[in-house]
């Protein structure tokens, strides 16, 4: 669904159509239509959208998640082999 998201894909490319093609202030956006991004917010979205169309706005895909199983890999190089963190994680 969202995730932590306050519109999907599909209703944030409404959302900026509408004020790109049908001159919609954003103030009539958040208030009659729901928009719940701030100001600066959405206007950094608009110029991401109008220089990268659809990829511009599109979450990132990088994940920050590690398994433990990678955690514990990492400690025991860097405790028992004398690794530096740094290192292990660049490879």
């Amino acid at each position: 669904m969202r995730s932590n998201n306050k519109h999907t894909m599909e209703e944030l490319k409404n959302y900026i159509l509408m004020y790109l093609h049908d001159g919609m202030s954003f103030k009539v956006l958040s208030e009659e239509y729901g928009l719940l991004l701030s100001y600066i917010a959405f206007n950094q979205k608009v110029l991401r959208f109008q220089e990268h169309d659809i990829s511009g706005i599109q979450p990132s895909v990088n994940s920050t998640h590690y398994s433990s199983e990678l955690k514990k890999l990492v400690i025991l190089e860097h405790v028992e082999e004398g690794i530096p963190v740094t290192s292990i994680v660049s490879m």
